[in-house]
């Protein structure tokens, strides 16, 4: 027996640790910022910085854009990628272009924007599994006629490992835009994170804080905003056989956003989503994968100004797809029909298998 579940235990690595994208992520209903909660993939370093440890010696890109006018998503995905390598008993990476909790959609256009980040990682196990990340970006533009724009942002993540134990914080210790329609207007954003995660039996119990906001002065007029989400949850990962697995998540999400202006704007929701995915080596070349998710029993929305309207939310179901073309060390991960890519004669293929555009939200990743 104990056999078997060493065997079931190296098939569950070998099987997801080759991982590294946005894309897959989304495939599979989960986060794809920040990472998931229980689905090892790389791109769990941003979640928790002592994941270096476990990921490491590969190069992955996220091809998309480089303009930060729009957030990241799958109808519009941004550019970035990083290297990661051990190094003896340490571990280090270097990250380019991420934007988590830049806030760009929030600075109104007339900012200077969050963009250029660089992220720098390095961990190691000293019987505690530990990482740490930096988180640096700045920018100015001079010639904006009367007074110059400027941002600078600094934050640090911090994660540890033990035995079945996890835990990360991830802070915003610095995040400032001066200059927008006046040389006195000024954009103070901030973010805190704090997670922990205990193994039981192949079941992830989970618990996530996320606390991001802003302060925006423009003349005399100041608004603030401030968005609390609370997650409680537990996720598993089946091995059907040698090679098809599924995730299955349930969670009880508590979010409160509060706008103040000359009045004040209260919006809460608590919601418990149902996830469930799949992901199954089709052939040596092609790994496919999907899921389905919604909100189940628990799917509340109140919103508070003069009055107060409570409701449930508009249908939350939701299907995304993707697939892997594995070429040896080579990854290239991707969505399938799930963008509203506009064609000859606005007919969106949302929903629909287009021969001649497979792959969308496109990661590449190179494992050596």
């Amino acid at each position: 027996m104990k056999k078997q579940v060493l065997i079931a235990t190296g098939l569950a690595v070998l099987s997801t640790s080759a991982f590294a994208s946005k894309a897959r992520l989304e495939a599979l209903g989960q986060n794809d910022d920040r990472g998931s909660f229980y689905v090892e993939d790389a791109r769990n370093i941003f979640r928790n910085a002592a994941k270096v440890n476990t990921f490491k010696n590969y190069i992955t890109t996220e091809w998309g854009t480089a303009s930060n006018s729009t957030l990241d998503s799958a109808a519009a995905p941004h550019a970035e990628g990083g290297f990661f390598r051990e190094m003896g008993s340490f571990n280090y990476g270097v990250y380019m272009g991420s934007q988590i909790d830049a806030q760009n959609d929030e600075r109104t256009g007339t900012y200077q924007t969050h963009d250029n980040g660089l992220d720098l990682f390095f961990g190691g196990d000293m019987g505690v599994q530990w990482g740490a990340r930096v988180h640096y970006a700045s920018g100015n533009t001079e010639n904006a006629g009367t007074h110059k724009l400027e941002h600078s942002n600094f934050g640090l993540g911090l994660g540890m490992m033990m035995g079945d134990i996890e835990g990360y914080a991830n802070i915003t210790l610095s995040d400032e835009s001066k200059g927008g329609a006046a040389a006195g207007d000024k954009f103070e954003a901030n973010s805190l994170n704090l997670g922990a995660s205990y193994n039981l039996n192949g079941t992830k119990i989970y618990v996530d804080y996320d606390k991001t906001g802003f302060d925006d002065t423009v003349g005399t007029a100041k608004e603030e905003q401030t968005d609390t989400v609370i997650t409680v949850g537990v996720g598993r990962i089946h091995e059907v056989s040698s090679t098809a697995r599924l995730n299955m998540d349930v969670a009880f999400v508590s979010e409160k956003d509060e706008n103040k202006t000359a009045t004040t704007t209260e919006t809460k929701e608590t919601m418990l989503p149902l996830t469930i995915g799949f992901e199954a080596d089709a052939t040596s070349w092609l790994t496919l994968r999907g899921s389905v998710s919604q909100n189940i029993i628990i799917n509340n929305r109140e919103v508070k100004t003069a009055t107060t309207n409570k409701n449930t939310k508009a249908n939350t179901t939701n299907v995304s797809a993707g697939a892997t073309l594995n070429f040896g060390k080579l990854k290239v991960d991707g969505s399938i029909g799930t963008t509203d890519h506009n064609r000859t004669g606005n007919q969106a293929e949302n929903g629909t298998l287009a021969l001649d555009n497979v792959l969308t939200r496109v990661g590449v990743t190179y494992w050596f």
